[in-house]
């Protein structure tokens, strides 16, 4: 409690605070604008964190993150297109709400909603993090080897509905993951005689290239939407009487999304449309669902941010990505000259209690903002797009030469961002890329240490309890995304 109390003491300090409302302000406006997400928030943020202390610096991109999910409520409850994956649920009552001219309404409920999700996620975080991390303490090289091999057939058979293409991915991103000096002994791989691939891709132009460049491109090449807004709101806020009835709505959605967040690679995008499923399905007017029940809103708004706090749990508390957003945050942590993981806990719990302290106050910077500006904000989704494509370019190039100030970086970026705009042309999901990449080295190395304590003995996957089960899980995923695959050849 007094490392919390102090943290929240440093936040609240007037130039942190104002760092913190301006960035608060960017993830709203990329979370609301359809095309921008908190990812690509979270990508230009990164290199500007090395402005700032550890704290600080980490505890603005977890603002980025927790205010760019919310952003997204906007665009989809006025113009159906939701401003980030994870509000696809929202739009099914929301916008119908508001061509009923409740727009207000529906605007305030999904605020209330992201509000109180994301507190009861974190909250979860707080209690259960410190407790995976002392678990994670008795971990050795072959418990994180499997662990990490986990999470990369977790993401991989469970991103989309192609498992082949979500291994394919995962592949991949461990495969860039590799070129440089290899870990233990230092060999030098996949050069390709060019000097500067020695020290391998930078975690910084991989993360920005890949996230920020596929989206510009799009926004460049495609024709402008056509957005007819209209900005005379009316209706009444959220009562008592829908707080009370919804309860146990909020409370089990924001349950579904931290359990789904904590899972690799699953994320936001799937907790809301899940917790949209169980919510239609528990309610005795399911028929109402879709034409703008309030019920609709309170699931797929809790889910969605209380999936960042279960993204976390994995993230502080094992060192492993919980999406896509978090994958971009351990390279924060690396700026900083940190390891998320357990002894993070141990070592500098300061900067735990941070980013606690910081998701806090950004939920309520981000509701305070948004009750406040409720017949205002919506106007951000008028921005010409070429007013704002311009000046994104410009960041993340900037962005990217900042981290290590090597023009090469900027090479790298523009063939990850040619990468990335490919991959999602052919339907490749990117978070398995990521995570690949991100979770590679972790696996490579610790499965050299454990065959070099055995002398090449792999049984300890099977004997050990913690990697036994890990591996375990390993061929059941692998069974069960085979079987998806069979039933759906199947059918077809």
């Amino acid at each position: 409690m007094p490392l919390f109390l102090d943290s929240l003491t440093q936040l609240l300090q007037w130039q942190t605070m104002a760092s913190l409302l301006a960035v608060v302000m960017m993830g709203l406006l990329f979370g609301a604008l359809p095309g921008l997400n908190a990812t690509m928030a979270v990508a230009i943020l990164l290199p500007i964190t090395v402005l700032f202390d550890q704290s600080t610096g980490l505890a603005l991109l977890v603002a980025a993150y927790v205010s760019g999910v919310s952003g997204g409520l906007v665009s989809a409850t006025l113009l159906r297109i939701p401003g980030t994956p994870s509000s696809i649920a929202t739009t099914f009552d929301a916008y119908p709400l508001a061509q009923r001219g409740l727009a207000v309404k529906a605007l305030g409920t999904g605020m209330l909603a992201s509000f109180s999700g994301g507190v009861i996620s974190l909250l979860i975080l707080v209690f259960f993090a410190p407790v995976v991390a002392g678990l994670a303490l008795a971990f050795g090289p072959f418990e994180y080897a499997a662990l990490a091999a986990l999470a990369l057939a977790m993401v991989g058979v469970m991103s989309g509905d192609n498992m082949v293409k979500g291994l394919l991915a995962a592949l991949l991103g461990m495969a860039l993951s590799f070129v440089g000096f290899a870990p233990i002994d230092g060999a030098p791989r996949f050069g390709f005689g060019l000097g500067e691939l020695n020290a391998g891709i930078g975690m910084l132009p991989f993360m920005v290239g890949l996230f920020a460049l596929p989206q510009l491109m799009r926004e460049i090449i495609r024709l402008p939407p056509a957005r007819k807004l209209d900005l005379k709101l009316s209706g009444m806020g959220v009562t008592l009487r829908e707080i009370r009835q919804n309860l146990l709505t909020l409370f089990r959605s924001a349950l579904i999304g931290t359990g789904i967040g904590v899972l690799p690679g699953i994320g936001g995008a799937a907790s809301n449309l899940v917790a949209y499923a169980v919510a239609k399905k528990s309610s005795k007017e399911e028929s109402s669902f879709g034409q703008g029940n309030v019920a609709g809103i309170w699931a797929s708004e809790s889910a969605n941010n209380a999936s960042i706090g279960g993204a976390l749990l994995p993230l502080l508390a094992l060192g492993i990505p919980g999406d896509g957003v978090t994958a971009m945050l351990i390279g924060g942590f690396e700026i900083h000259g940190l390891q998320p993981g357990p002894m993070l806990f141990l070592n500098t719990p300061d900067v735990i209690y941070a980013i606690y302290a910081a998701f806090l106050i950004t939920a309520i910077i981000v509701l305070v903002l948004q009750f406040s500006t409720l017949r205002l904000f919506p106007r951000i989704l008028l921005i010409p797009r070429h007013y704002l494509v311009p000046v994104l370019i410009v960041l993340t190039a900037v962005g990217a030469y900042a981290a290590e100030f090597r023009f090469f970086d900027l090479w790298v970026m523009l063939g990850v961002g040619m990468l990335g705009f490919f991959l999602e042309r052919y339907r490749f999901p990117l978070a398995p890329v990521v995570l690949g990449f991100v979770m590679g080295p972790l696996l490579e190395e610790n499965l050299r240490r454990a065959l070099v304590l055995t002398k090449g003995d792999m049984s300890p996957f099977l004997t050990r309890p913690y990697a036994a089960l890990f591996s375990i899980t390993i061929l059941l995923l692998f069974a069960f995304g085979l079987w998806k695959f069979l039933s759906r050849k199947g059918k077809t």
